[in-house]
């Protein structure tokens, strides 16, 4: 791992956490089937509102023959860099509930719940991943089939092992963003106690 890439943590956190980051330069290396069964049952056991799980996911490694297709459903920034990644997988969300048949808006929330145990399985395993939003959904409909009446696509990802000499084999304008370090804004100005907006008082 690089080491500009670990959090700088105010506090410890649990290994999972503060390792994971997004690689797009990753090795030439097919991800193990175990592997991929243990990240995937991560994210069955995510929590969900009344235990709905409406997570779905659409799974390519290479060489599979749906996997061009998913490829397909990237844009352009993203299809010029994740061709060096072994897995893609296409995230879905459940629109309603099966109970009642009425809107979940949770859905998106558990997705991202799901993800986050994904991701730190993943992490577990020596294994990256890199979320994307650029996608075409319409086309992941279109190709899978997917009813679009109960579901609806979110997002896509790219999964594998991380290799830095790699980045070489990418354009120049993906660079920066790999090697720079992780940051994120401080917690007083994400946690808020008795007026949104000021900052707990812990």
């Amino acid at each position: 791992m690089l080491e500009q890439k670990k959090a700088q943590t105010e506090h410890e956190l649990i290994p999972e956490i503060m390792n994971r980051w997004s690689p797009r330069a990753f090795a030439d290396r097919e991800v193990e089937v175990e592997k991929l069964q243990r990240i995937f049952e991560a994210a069955r056991w995510a929590p969900s509102s009344t235990n709905e799980q409406p997570w779905r996911f659409i799974v390519a490694s290479k060489g599979d023959e749906h996997y061009d297709k998913l490829y397909g459903c990237l844009n352009e920034w993203n299809r010029k860099w994740t061709w060096t990644a072994p897995v893609l997988v296409a995230t879905l969300a459940k629109k309603n509930f099966t109970k009642n048949d009425k809107p979940n808006k949770h859905s998106w929330h558990d997705l991202g719940l799901a993800m986050g145990n994904l991701s730190a399985q993943a992490t577990h395993e020596n294994l990256y991943l890199h979320q994307m939003a650029g996608i075409h959904t319409e086309e992941v409909e279109r190709l899978f089939e997917v009813d679009t009446d109960a579901y609806e696509v979110v997002s896509m990802f790219v999964l594998g092992y991380q290799d830095e000499k790699r980045l070489q084999e990418l354009e120049e304008r993906y660079h920066e963003s790999e090697l720079k370090e992780r940051s994120r804004k401080p917690l007083n100005e994400l946690v808020f106690g008795k007026r949104f907006g000021e900052a707990v008082k812990w």
